[in-house]
């Protein structure tokens, strides 16, 4: 008996143990949501946006609370590009517990899950998310990338230097990023005395001779499409196939060496607005950024495929998403720094103070309705399968 008790007794002790290592392993650690899409049509965004907050994590993976130093875990969910998908991912972040959310590559899933964050009180960093109506109202979604209004007049601005002066803007039907900018785009144009054309197509279209077919007859000098990265070449190609030589633009989403690559010699001269460029010389904490990242991606095959593999020279681009996640996740860092909590309504509150500098995309503050306070943009362009720096506005 006094032998069964004495096991009984050493059990209990070591799942004390076990508990009690649980339990200390647990209040060690800081969770932050990545909210990302990794399947659906905006899978190889939200992949190349997930390597730039993997990156930032490999630097900064521990932060210090009232002198306690805190493991940093990374919690995933895919939204699946997919807006009526896009709550249960919030809501399975939320069931594990994160204090922030860094993301999402796509405004349709960060509108779709932005109320249920403020709910529960779990600030969110949008990367590429630039539709004004993420932030609008919700004091709990804050985001690094600029907005469409401001991108919307900055390509139309462009446009107007290439001689465009009456476009079709080609829209996907229902999504909120490609409808919002395309309608931005337009209004910046109209308002300069141009004239533009609606044409939607609905989600998971892959032929558009017949867009094209109305394009071509209606003498249409321009065409801006802001849809998918899947989409982009498809649209190109097509296109050209159709005899359309009219000047091809778009905006951020075509930051991607995958379509120069599928279009080809279609795709030159064919321009588009993003967030960063890896040759500008003038940004100290890009070129930084650049070298140690490129470093990181090619020692793994994995990361090398999900940032888009290598290019006709055999070389590893940079995405202009990619520094977005790198900088929502740092902006998410040093708020918690700022903060010196855990709790999701006081890092909040960090961040709607936060003044950051030396970050890839430039120095950061939030505005009040939590958008960040940008004034540049790449202009970028296709050569020969190839992305190329075209030229940067600064207002």
């Amino acid at each position: 008996m006094k032998k069964i008790l004495a096991m009984i007794l050493a059990l209990s002790m070591v799942f004390a143990l076990a508990f009690s290592a649980v339990s200390y392993a647990a209040d060690d650690t800081i969770k932050i949501g990545v909210f990302e899409p990794t399947s659906g049509q905006n899978a190889a965004g939200g992949k190349k946006e997930i390597l730039g907050i993997e990156y930032a994590h490999s630097l900064y993976p521990t932060v210090t609370i009232d002198g306690k130093e805190y493991n940093i875990e990374l919690v995933y969910a895919d939204n699946g590009s997919d807006a009526a998908k896009a709550p249960s991912a919030a809501q399975l972040l939320i069931s594990k517990g994160v204090s922030a959310v860094v993301g999402t590559y796509g405004s349709g899933c960060a509108i779709a899950a932005g109320d249920l964050f403020a709910e529960a009180e779990i600030p969110a960093i949008g990367t590429s998310c630039t539709n004004p109506q993420v932030t609008l109202g919700n004091d709990y979604y804050f985001r690094i990338c600029y907005i469409d209004p401001f991108q919307g007049a900055v390509m139309a601005s462009y446009a107007l230097k290439q001689g465009c002066k009456n476009c079709a803007v080609i829209v996907e039907a229902g999504d909120d990023y490609s409808a919002g900018f395309g309608t931005y785009f337009s209004n910046a144009m109209k308002d300069a005395g141009a004239e533009c054309t609606t044409i939607t197509f609905q989600t998971g279209e892959t032929e558009f001779s017949t867009i094209m077919a109305n394009v071509k007859s209606a003498g249409y000098d321009g065409i801006f499409a802001p849809v998918s990265i899947e989409t982009a070449p498809l649209i190109i190609n097509q296109a050209r196939e159709s005899g359309v030589a009219c000047q091809i633009m778009a905006g951020d989403t075509w930051d991607d060496a995958s379509i120069g690559q599928r279009a080809g010699a279609n795709a030159n001269g064919v321009f588009f607005s993003c967030f960063f460029d890896q040759t500008d010389e003038s940004n100290e904490a890009g070129a930084v950024f650049a070298d140690g990242f490129l470093k990181w991606v090619c020692e793994d095959s994995t990361r090398i495929d999900n940032n888009g593999g290598k290019d006709n020279q055999g070389e590893t681009a940079i995405s202009s998403v990619t520094p977005c996640g790198y900088d929502a996740y740092m902006a998410a860092y040093y708020a918690i720094e700022a903060a010196q909590s855990t709790k999701g309504a006081d890092i909040r509150d960090a961040l709607a103070s936060l003044e950051a500098t030396g970050l890839v995309t430039g120095d950061l503050k939030f505005d009040e309705n939590g958008d960040a306070v940008k004034s540049y943009v790449a202009i970028k362009t296709f050569q020969d399968g190839e992305i190329v720096f075209s030229d940067a506005y600064t207002g």
